[in-house]
């Protein structure tokens, strides 16, 4: 996923399940447009993941989550 905010890329580092990741992002992008920061929105939506120690844990943020207030 790759927004013009900042210089920020949130990846997987291992292969997912299609349905957690879709869930997921559809989480992070609802999180984004309602005001909350990258990481805040990734840590809970870790919580969503039905294999939360597998596929909650593989999404990362890469980059400086840099937030102009």
């Amino acid at each position: 996923m790759y927004l013009r905010m900042n210089a920020t890329i949130l990846g997987c580092l291992w292969d997912v399940t299609d349905r957690d990741i879709d869930g997921l992002t559809f989480f992070l992008l609802e999180q984004l447009k309602a005001g909350a920061s990258l990481g805040e929105a990734l840590r809970h939506g870790r919580d969503l993941c039905k294999l939360k120690c597998l596929n909650g844990a593989a999404p990362v943020i890469y980059g400086l989550p840099v937030r102009a207030r």
